[in-house]
């Protein structure tokens, strides 16, 4: 283990307490130097670490590029960017993207100015409660391409179960909830080349609500928004949930086995059985009842008309 882990580790053991530099060093078998040099290499990776006579205090487990890279271990990325704050990391993704980026970048933020969700409208994205982040997917074949958002609805879902022990279900086409409240929103958005039939590259887009914000959720938004973390949020939860996902995400991606993904889509799903209004592009509404999800991911559901499958869309639960 790496001399910075295993600090790392150690202050997170004893969070909330001093650790002197003489029992790092002596636990590490390096010189109390070695201690500071490697504390200062963990402060300029933006982790908080307080320092008194008394030792070394870890201030709270940020969100931060060595935290994610230390979760990911060796299928970290080339490229990863963590920001304090930051309009849209999609925005900001797809602006790295034109500069030549590498494929599975990655980009985090502790909150968004204009985070966005579908049809263009705000994501609720305040600081410090959840965290916010992208990732580059280069070259994407069509066939693939179709799935990316199932892909990345499965893997953040499977993300929240392993790290914050709770159920989460997908509400078609990409919204996770837990609880019966909506606690993650995805966003997919791609730059396609029609002549060689691909996905120049596609920018997959998730905002995650860890905790609950300090005042609660808008008014606007508090009956349908809830949070993965359920009382106390587990160590190192912003690192670890967007490491997880993205592990989750690129493993799907390159293991691409359609039949298996509609399978963990499926399992998890909350609509069947379920009264829902579909919403048509232009904003209206009719009543359905979901019947299930079928082999290509389409919503069907039955209506006055009979039997429609939805290939994209939204829907809305009747209460």
């Amino acid at each position: 283990m790496k001399l910075k882990d295993l600090i790392l580790n150690t202050l997170e053991e004893r969070f909330g307490e001093y650790v002197s530099g003489a029992e790092l060093a002596k636990a590490a078998g390096v010189s109390r130097n070695a201690v500071w040099k490697a504390v200062n290499a963990l402060s300029c990776a933006d982790v908080k670490i307080e320092r008194a006579r008394g030792g070394y205090r870890l201030v709270r487990a940020s969100l931060t590029e060595y935290g994610i890279r230390r979760h990911l271990k060796d299928d970290a990325p080339e490229w990863i960017r963590v920001l304090d704050a930051v309009d849209s990391t999609n925005t900001y993704m797809k602006e790295r993207a034109a500069e030549g980026i590498p494929d599975f970048s990655l980009v985090a933020s502790s909150s968004q100015s204009a985070g966005r969700g579908r049809r263009n409208g705000l994501f609720y994205s305040p600081k410090d409660s959840g965290v916010y982040f992208s990732i580059l997917i280069r070259n994407v074949d069509f066939e693939r391409g179709r799935f990316l958002t199932a892909m990345a609805a499965v893997a953040s879902a499977a993300g929240i179960e392993e790290i914050f022990g709770i159920k989460a279900s997908i509400k078609w086409v990409n919204d996770i909830y837990a609880d019966g409240k909506k606690c993650v929103g995805i966003l997919t958005e791609a730059v396609t080349d029609m002549e060689l039939n691909l996905i120049d590259y596609a920018v997959v887009g998730i905002g995650i609500n860890v905790s609950e914000p300090e005042g609660g959720f808008p008014s606007e938004i508090k009956n349908i928004a809830g949070a993965c973390a359920k009382g106390e949020v587990p160590e190192d939860a912003f690192n670890r949930i967007v490491a997880a996902v993205y592990a989750n995400l690129k493993k799907l991606y390159f293991a691409f086995d359609k039949e298996r993904l509609n399978s963990e889509y499926v399992r998890r799903s909350m609509l069947d059985g379920r009264k829902v209004y579909v919403v048509n592009t232009d904003q209206t509404e009719y009543p359905a009842t979901v019947k299930r999800i079928d082999e290509d991911f389409r919503l069907v559901v039955e209506t006055a008309a009979g039997e429609v499958r939805l290939e994209f869309g939204e829907v809305k639960l009747r209460l």
